[in-house]
């Protein structure tokens, strides 16, 4: 992120998120120095100190499953030594099974633990759009292209992204997702697809539909005794068509 990037972003508010590759401590100082907030996810073996007590790794906070901490103040790592910024710590419990091995470290410069969550949860957005345009999508990392080919596979790979996904929100408003993909799953607890994945699978049921109607009629044919059924279907695939 350079000083041209900082400057068209200027009349937006910006909160720069990280998980625990881009956890420099330098990088928060940089953005603090910008008066950009940010939220980044520490290394348990990154070391702390509050006030003038010695310097302690993150897995010594002994944070158990169920708590919560938000240190303000601290200084980051024997190394650089850089401060101050604060810490929110949490470590989410057993639920229905599910349990967490272990806590989240995050690095911020915004003032308390609440907005320090719900801007790091948006990270998990963040991943699933990064998941449709590479394996769940359009394989961009695949391309193997140099860069200005790869800026302008990227352009398009955003307005194409752009399109899908307000294509599956339509789909979803106008209730017939469940013909496109599973409405719940057991035993999962989030939505496995996203409007992305909605709107491109229902733009390709479409194109099916279009490329074969013959054979969609042949095989619809076979089981007389689920026409209610086609029926309804037909009428969903219009009602995704008209969105389009």
């Amino acid at each position: 992120m350079n000083g041209y990037v900082l400057k068209i972003l200027k009349p937006y508010p910006v909160v720069v998120l990280g998980d625990r590759e881009f956890h420099s401590i330098k990088l928060g100082e940089w953005l603090n120095e910008r008066g950009i907030k940010f939220a980044l996810r520490q290394k348990k073996s990154t070391f702390i100190q509050e006030g003038c007590q010695d310097y302690e790794a993150l897995k010594d906070l002994e944070i158990k499953p169920g708590m919560t901490r938000f240190i303000q103040g601290i200084n980051c790592t024997k190394k650089h030594q850089i401060g101050e910024f604060n810490l929110g710590a949490t470590w989410k419990r057993t639920y229905r099974g599910k349990k967490v091995k272990e806590p989240w470290y995050i690095l911020t410069n915004l003032d308390n633990l609440k907005l320090t969550l719900s801007f790091y949860k948006a990270r998990w957005g963040i991943e699933s759009m990064f998941k449709d345009c590479k394996t769940g999508g359009y394989n961009l990392e695949q391309s193997w292209v140099n860069e200005p080919r790869f800026l302008a596979l990227v352009l398009l790979v955003a307005i194409a992204y752009s399109l899908s996904t307000f294509h599956g929100e339509s789909i979803q408003k106008k209730g017939v997702r469940s013909y496109v993909c599973r409405e719940t799953e057991p035993h999962r607890l989030v939505e496995r697809h996203s409007h992305f994945w909605i709107g491109l699978y229902g733009q390709l049921w479409v194109n099916a539909m279009n490329d074969w109607p013959e054979l969609v009629i042949l095989l619809t044919s076979l089981k007389p005794n689920k026409r209610r059924n086609f029926q309804q279907g037909f009428k969903a695939l219009s009602i995704i068509q008209s969105s389009l």
